[in-house]
């Protein structure tokens, strides 16, 4: 049992650097997550910008037809009203002209909107082209670093991993299954130290028959207080 126990004081030792390394990554994943998602937005906002001025330069172009179209119009109108012989010709005349150029009028209102759209395109920051290569840059890089430390906690986690299956194969199912119940209880300590005739977990004294027996590690041995599995490193190391 001593043997199992002093195996269990290192499954404690790799879970706690396990813990320690997840703690490292801090806000890596959603620093990464951020930076990404923001890209693809700007992305995807200039895109979108990109394709909404180029449908308003094809309809700028379809309105200008539609201008001199128009403007054709009107002008064979006006050649028309010299050929007129009769008031009633005339007004009918002047009718349909004043028609054609209200038409004119209104298509040119609507390509000075579309032109005023394309102008006003630019001025928003988020769609401007020199704004998104400013930030793709500078973002695929910081993305690029973060990737590359996560990558170096992953793999290092990935080995002590390796070495804490090793190390679990060899461990008693009974033992194993303390250590997880109280592991899960106790925010990932389950295995503590003796310092000074104390648990080292909640600091609570051990009645002195209590240590003896932690000392023979005949057995797992738990605080009455909480619940911790002590162990006997020496009085030194403890404390």
């Amino acid at each position: 049992m001593r043997e199992q126990l002093t195996e269990l004081a290192r499954l404690q030792e790799i879970d706690d650097q396990l813990a320690k390394l997840e703690r490292s990554k801090g806000d890596y994943p959603q620093r990464i997550d951020e930076l990404e998602s923001e890209l693809t937005r700007r992305v995807q906002l200039q895109q979108g910008m990109e394709e909404e001025e180029k449908d308003l330069q094809k309809e700028q172009r379809n309105l200008e037809r539609q201008i001199k179209d128009h403007q054709a119009r009107v002008a064979k109108l006006q050649d028309r009203l010299g050929e007129v012989k009769t008031n009633k010709e005339w007004d009918a005349l002047q009718k349909e002209m004043d028609a054609a150029k209200g038409e004119l009028s209104g298509v040119e209102d609507h390509l000075l909107e579309i032109m005023e759209k394309i102008e006003g395109a630019g001025d928003d920051p988020e769609t401007d082209g020199e704004e998104l290569d400013d930030f793709k840059p500078h973002a695929e890089a910081e993305i690029k670093d973060l990737k590359v430390k996560l990558s170096g906690v992953d793999s290092k986690m990935a080995r002590i991993r390796s070495e804490r299956d090793a190390l679990t194969v060899h461990l008693d199912d009974g033992l194993k299954r303390i250590y997880n119940r109280v592991k899960e209880g106790k925010q990932g300590t389950a295995v503590v130290p003796v310092v000074r005739g104390a648990c080292g977990g909640c600091y609570n004294r051990i009645p002195p028959q209590t240590i003896t027996e932690i000392r023979r590690a005949e057995r797992p041995i738990t605080c009455e207080n909480c619940g911790r599995i002590m162990l006997w490193f020496g009085e030194d190391e403890g404390s």
